[in-house]
């Protein structure tokens, strides 16, 4: 039935239950929710079995439907979400133009890192139904999520093969680690997984193939009478063959048939075809087309997503709108999409705010048409032209480049790659740039002026050797044909890689940036964008130099550059991870984390994977020095994702925390282990100082923990010779408490406080273990007045790792902060008090489990590792407890003679004699 809504709008109005066999749920309102499924064309069959798969399947954690393009994914599974589902019941808004209660739908694409795509699937798994990661949720949605019976919102994830590496290493991370925090259906060209078959066993995994998706005869048959135009069995019976179940063939076919005078004769041809029907019958299509729908599909063949308002302006036909809309009715390979998230409504016209997707095959046929020429090909390229040429004077460039690409502009689309590059880099369309120089590279090879633009996408892509090659001829050609600012980068670069001086490029970089007045370029965006990656390199290389001040003046500066473009908002979260890590190195752990997490907020342009791990890494190294950490120091954390070979600073500060994770969850050994291997880094040179005492120093507590005094004297000796006495005097005064002499412990503690760099957690350190040992000595005063001091240095900074108990012949943390807790307010003390509330110190925590230098050197002596029981491993743990057989046979519910086997056969295989000696071995060998 036909009637007018009250918007009067005409639509058409079926059944209200869920779309069945005998019913079709359209709607040609134009008002789409970021986060629906598509619109579902006029010419729409119900997918019986394929709806059938998906329910037994959407039960598993996380669905994957594998199918190639022109399979009928993304239709067949809307329709599947709206038969499922249903829509939010709400009668201001129009039928059909909401998302589904429980389904949020988004298009997979690089902008989905990590940090934005567990957002989503987080929200989802509340039942919260939001958006495309943005900040826009619907007041029905939120009103529904609010209710205690909302289940899990499914995520449906259409082209999955688009998403970065670092978000599908997220879904398998979560798959096997936490199948629970997954309800996703991923639509995909190809096999996204590669850790799938223990999930698919387990049941929180379920693959459909292409098969789910083939058309079955009535199907086909129902489909092709409606584009057709003819319900002759002959027709569908030769399109049925040729196409063999292929939504897209069946399609194209149909509507090809359409346009011949004999629609018979027609399908049988294309019966007869050979492997390339289904372009054919996309060219033969077209063809057929009107030429204002013909002009229009040419202008927009390279948007991957188009809008109304957009085709309006690449075709300069004010009815563009109407025409993408009557396409996407017809089901023609246009499909109505839902608003991207973050793009805002640009006028009250329903036409031009509609978005659509134009399928790849269409696309490819529009592609080769404006290859091979013609006159509608040349007015097409002179109406993209004038809309590029337009927007280019407003100073809108994101998606220039490639337009003037495809419409065969190479010359122009050089120039803007030239004056432009930089900026284009930092917004996304670094591959663009990319295949633009694979198959043009005469072009860029004459022209200086694109070689740093180049360089730098090859850096961003962690492509060093080719960046390497553009970054060289930029320095051969700097005398008088490369601009300054990018010899300069490219210098910084260089010298990250070990190929010139760091020390002598950073003073020609700062040289330059005193000479730019401040603020000269904020009024040209490619300029701004050139000298804020000069001053994020320098910022980055006196990062790994030291020169932490000047690091911070300069990251911040970039950071103020930056903003005053939304285009350059990825090199502002490239200066602020790095500026982050300069907090934390300038011992301001807490700023640390709260800049690094400013970096995940939702924006158009998202940071690059590279800066995305940098902050992840800045915001894990901040926690682990919170409270949170004395508790519970490993959450489940996926891996970092991908890392820079020459991001010196991120690469060494990444091994710090690995260590860290290694001695608070598997053992202090495994940790030595990891410090004590080179860092794989591309310049020659040693560690610089600042980082040498850091890693001298968390080597010298980690052998603190392990009573290694033979290390300590080492360590000690090799920070004095780094002119670092108060770090040397921690050393020191670990060696003493190990020794078990308080008072000469006390006096190097006190050394440290007064000698040491306040940067470092040596001075916390140190206090506090004053005053754990001045408290067991009988100095009570003196104690508190120490730990005081630590409480007040700690609190801005949020640092909780000096409280751990580092000490071994002092007074507990627990006891003393509870005591400080009576004379103080501070509430940073309180908050430590209830973390340690019951928890041991971490002296005493790691010695059961960890071997000593002497048991170590005897385990190596053990020619064959035993193979231990279950039964055998349980009884070794409960004898490092202390525990007695009888103990052990309660625990384990056995009797005390089925222990004694126990213990002899471990001491059998331990080769011990007695209950010592086989738990010194076990820790030898790490078994403990």
């Amino acid at each position: 039935m036909r009637r007018p809504d009250e918007t009067g709008e005409i639509r058409m109005t079926f059944d209200p239950d869920p779309l069945g066999a005998d019913s079709v749920h359209f709607s040609h309102s134009l008002r789409l929710e970021p986060g629906t499924p598509p619109r579902l064309p006029r010419a729409y069959v119900p997918r019986d079995f394929l709806w059938q798969q998906l329910d037994r399947a959407s039960e598993s954690a996380v669905t994957v439907l594998v199918a190639p393009g022109g399979s009928g994914k993304t239709l067949g599974v809307a329709g599947w979400v709206r038969r499922r589902f249903g829509t939010v019941e709400d009668s201001g808004v129009a039928e059909d133009s909401r998302a589904p209660s429980q389904v949020i739908w988004i298009d997979g694409g690089l902008s989905w890192g990590p940090q934005r795509l567990a957002a989503v699937i987080d929200r989802g798994l509340a039942g919260l139904r939001q958006t495309e990661g943005a900040d826009e949720i619907s007041t029905v949605a939120m009103r529904s999520a609010t209710r205690s019976d909302q289940p899990p919102t499914l995520v449906v994830i259409d082209e999955a093969q688009k998403l970065p590496s670092a978000g599908v290493r997220l879904i398998e991370d979560r798959l096997n680690r936490d199948p629970g925090s997954l309800r996703i259906m991923l639509l995909s060209r190809w096999d996204l997984l590669q850790t799938s078959l223990v999930p698919e066993l387990m049941g929180d995994l379920t693959i459909l193939r292409g098969d789910a998706l083939r058309l079955n005869d009535d199907e086909a048959t129902s489909l092709i009478s409606q584009h057709a135009g003819t319900s002759d069995a002959e027709v569908a019976r030769a399109i049925i063959g040729r196409a063999d179940g292929w939504c897209a063939a069946v399609v194209l076919a149909a509507r090809a048939v359409r346009t011949m005078p004999d629609p018979l004769e027609a399908a049988h041809q294309f019966a007869r075809g050979d492997a390339r029907f289904a372009d054919r019958a996309a060219s033969e299509v077209l063809s057929s087309l009107s030429t204002r729908q013909r002009h229009l599909l040419l202008c927009v063949a390279g948007e991957r997503l188009v809008s109304g308002e957009t085709a309006c302006h690449l075709s300069r036909d004010q009815r563009a709108g109407e025409l993408m809309a009557d396409l996407a009715a017809d089901g023609l390979l246009v499909t109505r999409v839902s608003r991207p998230a973050g793009t805002a409504a640009s006028s009250d016209d329903a036409l031009d705010n509609a978005w659509y997707r134009i399928h790849p095959l269409l696309a490819e046929v529009v592609r080769r048409r404006l290859a091979v020429g013609g006159v509608d090909v040349e007015q097409a390229r002179g109406t993209v032209a004038r809309a590029v040429s337009l927007d280019l004077a407003r100073d809108i460039t994101d998606r220039a480049f490639e337009r003037l690409v495809l419409i065969n502009r190479i010359e122009q689309a050089a120039e803007l790659l030239a004056a432009d590059g930089v900026s284009m880099v930092a917004c996304g369309q670094g591959r663009a740039i990319a295949r633009f120089v694979r198959r043009h590279p005469e072009l860029v090879d004459v022209d200086p002026r694109t070689w740093f633009p180049i360089a730098l996408e090859r850096w961003a892509a962690g492509d060093v050797d080719a960046a390497r090659h553009w970054l060289d001829r930029i320095i051969a050609e700097a005398s008088d044909r490369a601009g300054v600012v990018e010899t300069a980068s490219a210098r910084l670069m260089r010298a990250r890689l070990g190929l010139e001086s760091m020390q002598q490029a950073v003073a020609a970089g700062q040289q330059l940036v005193s000479w730019i007045e401040p603020g000269a370029e904020r009024n040209d965006v490619a300029r701004t964008a050139s000298l804020a990656v000069l001053l994020i390199e320098l910022g980055a290389t006196q990062n790994w130099l030291g020169d932490l001040d000047r690091a911070e003046l300069n990251l911040t500066a970039a950071i103020g550059l930056c903003r005053t473009s939304s285009r350059l908002f990825p090199l502002t979260a490239a200066a602020k991870s790095m500026l982050a890590l300069t907090h934390y190195m300038l011992g301001r752990e807490h700023t640390c984390g709260e800049l690094a997490a400013e970096i995940n907020a939702d924006h158009p342009y998202q940071p690059d994977e590279v800066s995305s791990t940098r902050a992840a890494l800045a915001v894990r190294l901040a926690r682990s020095a919170d409270v949170a950490w004395l508790r519970d120091p490993v959450d489940g954390e996926p891996p970092l994702g991908r890392q820079h070979p020459a991001d010196l600073c991120a690469l060494f500060w990444a091994r710090i925390y690995e260590s860290r994770i290694r001695a608070s969850a598997t053992s202090l050994t495994a940790a030595e282990e990891l410090l004590a291997q080179p860092l794989p880094l591309p310049v020659a040179d040693e560690l610089p100082l600042h980082l040498r005492a850091v890693t001298l120093i968390e080597r010298g507590c980690l052998a603190c923990l392990a009573g290694d005094g033979d290390w300590l004297r080492q360590g000690e000796s090799k920070l004095r010779g780094l002119g670092l006495d108060g770090e040397a005097a921690l050393m020191s005064g670990f060696r003493a408490d190990l020794a078990g002499d308080r008072r000469a412990a006390v006096d190097a503690f006190e050394t440290c406080v007064d000698s040491a760099s306040g940067t470092r957690n040596t001075r916390a350190i140190a206090m506090v273990c004053s005053a754990q040992l001045l408290d067991e000595l009988g100095e009570s005063e003196r104690a508190f007045e120490w730990l005081r001091r630590a409480a007040t240095e700690t609190a801005v900074r949020r640092n909780a790792l000096p409280f751990m108990g580092w000490c071994r012949q002092g007074t507990p943390m627990q006891d003393l902060l509870a005591a400080l807790r009576q004379r103080t307010s501070l509430p940073w003390v309180d908050e430590l008090a209830d973390a340690l509330a019951g928890l041991p110190d971490l002296t005493v925590r790691t010695a059961s489990r960890t071997a000593t230098p002497r048991e170590r050197a005897s385990a190596t002596e053990v020619p064959v590792r035993p193979t231990l029981s279950a039964r055998e491993r349980d009884v070794l743990r409960e004898l490092a407890r202390g525990a007695t057989y009888a103990d052990i046979g309660a625990e384990l519910f056995v009797s005390e003679n089925t222990v004694k086997t126990h213990v002899s056969n471990l001491y059998g295989k331990l080769g011990a004699s007695r209950r010592s000696e086989a738990l010194s071995i076990a820790r030898g060998l790490h078994l403990l």
